[in-house]
């Protein structure tokens, strides 16, 4: 299985700590059956440049690389990508495409945790027509409140974005309801567990994998590993 969505690159936002950390978390994951990692660390535009952000992104993941091959032990593969929250001019960035996942037209898209506007669709619609590129709609679950009297989400499902949740959403007793709602009726096409650390934001997807399997049956858990692998083309 994959996890679309983690911060497992050490020392390069709010997420891992240290190349330790990481280890561990991707340990951890590999135990609960998980063989690619989408590194995802954020971008912030009044923050960063992309080139800055890609510097810093690779000297994180070579840092950690080095410590990966003297482990001795299987772990997931990574593959790089960047979790972009939205701005207005998003579409006017430039080398925006270097932020998709490698190798892909994929961008992993954090979206404000507010009531959405007609504006920011139609910021989504302009990466999706003017620039080529699909958006992955990071943690869904997280901005569903704020959604609840617009159809913004429907509309951005639309443009062809792909629908990302995060394991906690499926592990919380009182969200899984809904959380499997969503992936029953086809909103929700990957999962990622959003992993900052070993303890608040550890690991997660084990207990949303045997939820779904449980719930919605194999064949739903190897729908969403179709999708994440067609996107990375693996």
């Amino acid at each position: 299985m994959i996890d679309f969505h983690s911060h497992i690159l050490p020392k390069l936002d709010d997420g891992s700590k240290s190349t330790d950390m990481s280890l561990e978390m991707l340990s951890k994951s590999f135990d609960y059956g998980i063989d690619v990692m989408v590194a995802t660390p954020h971008f912030y535009i009044k923050h960063n440049t992309v080139d800055n952000f890609i510097s810093q992104r690779s000297a994180s993941y070579n840092a950690l690389m080095g410590k990966v091959k003297a482990y001795g032990a299987d772990l997931p593969d990574i593959v790089l990508g960047a979790e972009v929250y939205y701005f207005d001019s998003l579409c006017a960035l430039p080398d925006i495409e270097k932020l998709c996942i490698t190798d892909t037209k994929y961008l992993l898209l954090e979206m404000p945790f507010a009531p959405w506007t007609s504006k920011m669709v139609g910021t989504v619609e302009k990466l999706v027509y003017d620039c080529g590129i699909t958006p992955v709609m990071a943690h869904i679950d997280r901005y569903l409140e704020f959604q609840k009297h617009n159809s913004y989400i429907d509309d951005i499902m639309g443009l062809g974005a792909v629908i990302q949740m995060n394991g906690e959403y499926i592990n919380g007793f009182f969200t899984r309801g809904s959380a499997l709602k969503l992936i029953k009726n086809g909103t929700v096409s990957l999962l990622g567990s959003d992993c900052h650390n070993l303890d608040t934001r550890a690991p997660n997807l084990d207990k949303s994998f045997r939820i779904i399997r449980d719930k919605c049956g194999q064949k739903t858990l190897d729908k969403i590993d179709a999708c994440g692998r067609e996107i990375l083309g693996i």
